[in-house]
């Protein structure tokens, strides 16, 4: 394999660990805005606008992690803490509150109001995905350019789950062990990172 094509895969991996508990878990709540095609349309638009919010904080942060002697060990600590957060649904109430609260506020307009339907869809996705910062930060450390290829991958990943969300959302809702896949995900993100294999 490729460096090139090596990165891309990386990229489209990490980034669908990441976001597995997101697609899976949320799915009830963003299928409210993706039940018309303006609300599909601006789901997708404010998905990848949030994803690229977040992936310049990754990029950001990885810089500062770049001055850590030991930082793949840091890391991957903090990655599997944030899997035993998921496994213990420390964030789901706080975000799942705001989400809602969020949609309460476009409910009446949404039917008329696009841009109000893609900021709904921008912070839903904003705060769904900011804990994914922390998994995408192992990408964009180093001096090697190369590592942003990622970014393809990345992306590819946004939009096959985005496809999921939209046309597959009851078939994953059904799916068993939602949390408890995430949080193994993130599990052997963390082993990979620690032994510095990504």
């Amino acid at each position: 394999m490729s460096p090139i094509f090596g990165q891309i895969i990386t990229g489209f991996l990490v980034k669908s660990i990441a976001s597995f508990d997101d697609t899976l878990t949320k799915i009830p709540i963003l299928a409210h805005l993706t039940k018309t095609t303006p609300g599909r349309i601006a789901f997708s638009v404010g998905s990848l606008l949030a994803l690229s919010v977040i992936l310049v904080i990754a990029i950001s942060f990885s810089f500062l992690f770049d001055l850590i002697p030991a930082r793949e060990k840091v890391l991957a600590v903090l990655i599997f803490l944030l899997a035993l957060a998921v496994y213990f649904d420390v964030f789901t109430r706080r975000e799942e509150s705001s989400i809602k609260s969020t949609l309460s506020d476009v409910q009446q307009t949404a039917n008329t109001h696009f841009s109000k339907l893609v900021l709904a869809s921008f912070i839903i996705s904003f705060i769904t995905l900011i804990d994914d910062a922390l998994v995408l930060i192992p990408l964009f450390v180093g001096n090697d350019l190369s590592k942003f290829l990622a970014l393809i991958g990345i992306y590819l990943a946004a939009l096959a789950q985005i496809f999921a969300v939209l046309y597959f959302s009851r078939l994953l809702e059904k799916m068993k062990y939602k949390k408890e896949l995430a949080a193994i995900a993130l599990t052997i993100l963390a082993i990979l990172v620690w032994f510095k294999i990504i």
